[in-house]
């Protein structure tokens, strides 16, 4: 197959998201870039248009994205990072323990296999959910089309709804940019540790291992700065096609009911966390708009943007995330183990 066969939907909808991005921003909203690219991609991929994005420019657009986080990362930064670490652990198997749950309401009213419903409420890596899944008699297009609809329920729902709540939240300084240098040596660490991410398989290892490797560059005091807002809008955008191509009218025709009951079983996960964390700002020192994205059921990458938009604690946030997708990629099968004979 020619690299324009397989590339010829990216292709046509390049143009139509850059727009989408271009009029999501100018309207001021959150993850503009991302939204604007997302909603128009989900359109166009729905109406039929197979979209395939290039690994060499989604790849790397996660390796922005975790630099971009990595650099906030100074030494002190690490040390909250692990005093909060019980939380997380805690954070991450409550979003299993709702899965599970609702895993049953699921199946039954959405007629589909329990281990079907279970791995797609699960808040793990699409890829690994299924992976992980169909050896237990779970579909494959379930999960993705449940899976894509979470990622979609929670950047649609929440930075709109911490936008207009908490419209002050966070603290804007002055803002360094990278220069040139060090901006290549920043790119160059990041691609490295994704690269290293992916071959240890870590979740989400192409920003996962970015972030690490540009955590360990900035607390070096190597570099210290900002990627330039160009490069991470470009990110975004990527990220945002690659939400909205996984839209298809043909995996949702074939399961009505499945997406419905999945649908609601997921705001409600995603609403009874969002009000968790909303508990936990009111004794602990976090505020709440950190808390809730930490605490959510959304993608890795997703949410460390919100943060960033946000001006909240983007490092909180995006270890809170990698917390909870080691352990359910890690522990999803058992855990299914153990429910299934429930069931039975």
């Amino acid at each position: 197959m020619s690299a324009w066969s397989a590339y010829r939907g990216f292709a046509i909808t390049l143009v139509p998201a850059i727009l989408g991005g271009a009029a999501w921003s100018s309207l001021e909203l959150p993850l503009a870039w991302l939204m604007g690219a997302a909603v128009v991609t989900g359109f166009i991929s729905f109406y039929g248009v197979n979209i395939e994005l290039p690994k060499l420019l989604y790849r790397p657009s996660l390796a922005v994205i975790g630099a971009g986080v990595g650099l906030t990362i100074t030494p002190s930064v690490a040390v909250e990072i692990a005093r909060w670490f019980p939380l997380m652990a805690a954070m991450g198997f409550a979003g299993v323990v709702l899965a599970a749950l609702l895993t049953p309401w699921v199946a039954r009213h959405g007629q589909i296999e329990a281990s079907s419903a279970f791995f797609s409420l699960m808040p793990g890596g699409v890829i690994e959910m299924a992976n992980i899944g169909e050896p237990h008699g779970a579909d494959r297009t379930t999960i993705a089309t449940l899976h894509a609809i979470r990622v979609g329920l929670v950047v649609g729902i929440l930075p709109l709804s911490l936008y207009a709540l908490f419209p002050s939240t966070g603290v804007a300084g002055e803002i360094t940019v990278l220069g040139l240098l060090p901006l290549l040596l920043v790119f160059a660490v990041a691609l490295a540790g994704g690269w290293f991410g992916a071959l240890v398989k870590l979740p989400a290892s192409w920003l996962l291992g970015a972030l690490i490797a540009v955590a360990a560059l900035t607390a070096s005091g190597a570099v210290a700065g900002e990627i330039p807002y160009v490069v991470m809008a470009a990110a975004q955008m990527i990220v945002g096609i690659s939400l909205g191509s996984k839209f298809k009218r043909e995996r949702m025709r074939r399961l009505p009911r499945a997406m419905a009951f999945g649908t609601f079983a997921l705001f409600c996960i995603i609403v009874i966390m969002a009000f968790i964390g909303i508990a936990f700002s009111r004794v602990l020192p976090m505020d709440a708009p950190t808390m809730v994205l930490a605490f959510s059921i959304g993608g890795l990458a997703e949410m460390v943007l919100t943060a960033r938009y946000l001006e909240l604690n983007m490092a909180i946030v995006a270890a809170f995330q990698a917390v909870r997708a080691v352990l359910v990629n890690s522990l999803a099968g058992a855990i299914w183990n153990r429910l299934s004979k429930r069931l039975t």
